[in-house]
């Protein structure tokens, strides 16, 4: 296999899981961009909205008025930061976590199978996946 050739089967590949999550979000009648942002924010973590977009490649118009929406349903409190002006801590509120979990929960049932599937060398390719995209990216 040449670099063309794997990069061309690692880009099908990548597509068809990329479909998964945008065909699911669907299903769960949400944006792809807000399936991503409460994907992002689930995790128990704050996060800041330059963080979602750096982290989940989305633009941050995006995050920002993902963010904005959630927030005037309830489901996000910002937080400021201490010795940061304009940048905000994003945390799910309690509703917020029942919200993303009612949307996720499938999801996560989903990729529970998947990687109960793979074995530890198959569960090792995020770490290539890493290294692939920053050399991509240059870093």
């Amino acid at each position: 296999m040449n670099s063309k050739s794997f990069f061309y089967d690692f880009g099908k590949a990548l597509y068809h899981v990329d479909s998964f999550y945008d065909e699911f979000a669907k299903k769960s009648n949400v944006s792809s961009a807000l399936l991503w942002v409460l994907y992002a924010l689930n995790d128990g973590n704050p996060h800041t909205q330059i963080e979602i977009s750096s982290d989940w490649e989305l633009p941050k118009t995006t995050v920002n008025t993902v963010i904005k929406e959630i927030q005037k349903d309830g489901y996000v409190e910002l937080v400021p930061i201490k010795g940061k002006r304009r940048e905000m801590s994003i945390v799910l509120t309690e509703s917020g976590k029942k919200y993303a979990d009612s949307v996720l929960s499938d999801l996560y049932k989903k990729e529970g199978e998947v990687y109960r599937s793979l074995n530890k060398q198959e569960k090792e390719v995020v770490s290539v996946l890493e290294k692939i995209a920053r050399g991509l990216k240059g870093e």
